[in-house]
């Protein structure tokens, strides 16, 4: 497999003369079999580009493409209606997302493509749009791609995928919090201070059916949007430190992690403290460390 990445910013697009090395467009991921299968991960600002490369590839004529989502939070599906496939009559898009998302998808996309906001509605696209449910822990065939969903620890629910192909597996983990302080529910968060019995076991299942999802794969991008003193002030957004994803990674035997889902105020400079030093700690910990950015190609199963 091969991966390459469209979008590696979280919350808003930033890009600009501060970005200019690491990218400022939101979450996309494509993944490649070595037959040539496609499946894209979040739909982010960075499909924008990725659908003007598919619909390159492809001349024009319709054809199938299958959307992964890790939720339905703004960054990760501003993406959806400037993806160019999408305006090629006969094309078919099925998006997959977790229950609570695939329920008011189309409502979703088409709220974001109302007349307010844009100028063409969702429904007057000429492609075939497809929606799915997505049920953490039951696998998924699309094509040459097993795909399993992870459960994740996010407001209003997000799902990660680990997804195995050629031989050779990766794993997407984007948006998350770790699973110590807070318990992230579909319409509600539970802090230190309310905690249960009942919720700490729950995020203590959540992290382990993570760990168990990762084991032994090849590459795992991981959501490290905040540095640790930036999460000690914001535990209740959902998101992890670049130390909670080596954490997880060591445990499940992860040969390489990927920093991703940067966030917005972490410009060039800070980016490369951030990966020379997240190169090194993993380097002592015995897993490769590589900071994505935008543009970044990576064979899944050897050097980057």
């Amino acid at each position: 497999m091969e991966i390459t990445f469209w979008g590696v910013r979280g919350s808003y697009p930033v890009p600009g003369p501060q970005t200019v090395r690491y990218g400022g467009q939101t979450s996309c991921v494509e993944v490649r079999s070595s037959e040539g299968g496609c499946l894209v991960v979040d739909a982010g600002t960075g499909l924008r580009a990725l659908g003007q490369k598919l619909a390159r590839e492809g001349g024009g004529a319709p054809g199938r493409y299958h959307i992964l989502l890790s939720h339905v939070h703004w960054d990760h599906i501003q993406g959806l209606p400037f993806f160019e496939p999408a305006y090629i009559p006969g094309t078919t898009i099925s998006v997959y997302a977790l229950l609570t998302a695939a329920d008011e998808l189309q409502q979703v996309i088409g709220g974001i493509t109302r007349h307010e906001f844009f100028p063409v509605p969702l429904e007057a696209a000429p492609a075939h749009f497809q929606y799915h449910e997505v049920e953490p822990g039951v696998r998924m065939t699309l094509g040459e791609f097993m795909v399993l969903p992870i459960a994740l620890n996010h407001p209003f629910g997000a799902v990660g995928y680990r997804i195995d192909c050629d031989g050779t597996s990766v794993a997407y983990v984007s948006d998350t919090a770790p699973f110590t302080d807070v318990l992230h529910k579909q319409h509600f968060l539970r802090g230190l201070e309310t905690l249960s019995e009942d919720d700490r076991r729950t995020l203590d299942q959540i992290r382990a059916d993570l760990v168990k999802a990762l084991s032994r794969c090849d590459t795992v991008i991981y959501d490290t949007h905040f540095l640790p003193d930036e999460y000690a002030r914001f535990p209740h957004y959902g998101h992890s430190t670049p130390d909670q994803a080596l954490e997880i990674c060591v445990e499940a035997g992860v040969r390489r992690l990927v920093l991703y889902h940067h966030a917005p105020g972490h410009g060039d400079d800070l980016m490369d403290k951030i990966a020379k030093e997240y190169a090194e700690k993993g380097e002592a910990l015995g897993i490769e460390v590589v900071t994505s950015f935008e543009g970044m190609a990576m064979v899944i199963g050897g050097a980057p």
